[in-house]
């Protein structure tokens, strides 16, 4: 899955266990939207994923 396939949601997005982007994925920056998800889960109303 692809971080720009995702609508709506907060997202946080890690990348070497730093996050590089938290906020709304409609709101991220196209080179983080780019990604793509090697792990995601749903915590507290945020998609934490790992690119």
């Amino acid at each position: 899955m692809w971080i720009k396939d995702i609508r709506n949601y907060d997202i946080e997005v890690y990348k070497d266990n730093s996050v590089i982007y938290s906020g709304n994925v409609n709101d991220a920056p196209d080179d983080v939207k780019n990604y793509e998800c090697k792990n995601a889960k749903i915590e507290h109303k945020k998609i934490i994923i790992e690119v």
